[in-house]
């Protein structure tokens, strides 16, 4: 038969026949492969013994070990993780195949193990822990110290250089500038006098300010406030490590009244006749008489019947709505003219010069503006203005007068102002004014 007598079928099989082909190792093991995950997809009972129960047993484990572990603990843990300040470097997020493995074991236990932690709730906790800042150990370590001592380290000052002879310096390193103080009286009626308490701990200098002009420089100082008003007390100090600081407080000084009134000496007691009296006291918003004969009154200016004559003690008492108080007493107040107090009209200073102003009761040249008085004075000033209302002389003794000078000079001839207030021993009190003229004699 010749060769084209032969179809393509037979002429392939004739050529063929004798050929063969050696299949490689690696090709068989393929081939092997895929038959046994044909088996295992199948599922006979012949390959459930072998596969199935594997991967049975696998997955119990892998559920067990789920559910073992506590997933409150777990996320607490997640939660307070810090890392170490030295790796401050080291990511926050999870490696790409840390986060595969644990995505596959969560899926597993999800799948095979009820129960069991959800995949969100893991993701939740791992979020919360890969959000915390770099700085985070810092202040979570921070967080957890007791209060009093993060008050302590932020009011405590570290001295770099203790000085010589700092013992708290130099043993501790650090030490507490704190300036403060204490006052006796935060209020009250003038004069007010005040004791101050320094508590001010490791300062070097103080400065206190009193608002009134005065101040002091001593540790624990006393200081008078005599006039009404609110004064804010200011203590500045240096400490030891060099600043400076300032505290303050307060004090709030009341006005105390002036307790003064006048009567009819000369009222007659005889037939029951009225006295009068009249108030002239200062800032009292509170009066009450004593009229001597036991009898009392609360008016501002009272009238009082006396049922007979004598000699009688009366006193006056003054307070403010604050309870500031004062008093004022007259001695035997109807004893006649014997209390008195009269000023001249004018006068002659001596021309060749300034005399000093004291004078001689004796002496009529009336050389010295000074006061005639009947009685015994236990108060006294003396103050003269010129018309302009400029003060030119002042005097606290009665024995000293004006002589006519201001400022080592001969004061011009003119009519000057004088106003006089004072005490008798008695009590009983006078307030006075008038003009004087100064004749000059050539």
């Amino acid at each position: 038969m010749s060769r084209n007598d032969l179809n393509m079928e037979k002429l392939f099989r004739t050529q063929m026949e004798s050929y063969t082909v050696d299949p490689s190792p690696g090709l068989w093991q393929k081939v092997h492969a895929k038959i046994l995950w044909k088996q295992f997809l199948s599922f006979s009972f012949q390959t459930f013994n072998v596969y199935y129960l594997a991967a049975a047993i696998s997955l119990a484990g892998i559920g067990t070990y789920a559910w073992l572990s506590d997933p409150g603990t777990a996320e607490q843990e997640q939660s307070v993780r810090v890392l170490p300040e030295s790796d401050t470097n080291i990511p926050s997020e999870p490696s790409p195949d840390a986060a595969a493995v644990e995505q596959e074991a969560v899926k597993g236990a999800e799948a095979f193990s009820p129960g069991v932690q959800t995949q969100d709730s893991v993701v939740h906790s791992d979020r919360v822990s890969s959000s915390v800042p770099p700085d985070a150990a810092t202040e979570t370590r921070q967080a957890s110290q007791p209060a009093e001592d993060q008050d302590i380290k932020k009011s405590s000052l570290v001295s770099p250089e203790p000085e010589a002879g700092d013992q708290t310096g130099q043993e501790s390193g650090t030490f507490l500038v704190k300036a403060g103080f204490n006052a006796s009286l935060l209020s009250g009626c003038s004069p007010l006098a005040v004791n101050f308490e320094n508590l001010s701990e490791n300062a070097v200098q103080y400065n206190w300010i009193f608002s009134d002009g005065g101040s002091s420089t001593e540790n624990n100082p006393s200081y008078i406030f005599d006039e009404p008003g609110e004064y804010e007390v200011i203590l500045k100090i240096i400490g030891k490590d060099g600043l400076e600081y300032t505290t303050r407080q307060t004090i709030r000084v009341f006005e105390t009244p002036k307790a003064l009134f006048e009567l009819d000496e000369d009222a007659d007691l005889t037939n029951n006749q009225p006295v009068y009296f009249y108030n002239y006291s200062r800032s009292a918003d509170y009066y009450e008489w004593d009229f001597g004969d036991r009898q009392h009154s609360n008016l501002a200016e009272p009238i009082h019947y006396y049922n007979q004559p004598g000699s009688y003690n009366i006193k006056l008492k003054v307070w403010t709505d604050k309870q500031c108080y004062d008093s004022l007493v007259i001695m035997n107040a109807f004893t006649g003219p014997e209390n008195e107090i009269r000023f001249p009209n004018a006068f002659i200073p001596n021309m060749t010069g300034p005399t000093g102003g004291y004078y001689d009761v004796n002496d009529i040249s009336n050389t010295v503006f000074h006061p005639h008085v009947s009685g015994d004075l236990i108060e006294y000033k003396l103050k003269i203005f010129n018309r302009q209302g400029l003060q030119i002389f002042e005097s606290n003794d009665a024995a000293f007068g004006w002589d006519g000078y201001y400022q080592e000079k001969l004061a011009a001839q003119d009519v000057y102002i004088w106003k006089a207030r004072g005490k008798f021993s008695n009590g009983k009190t006078f307030v006075k004014s008038g003009d004087v003229t100064l004749i000059k004699h050539h």
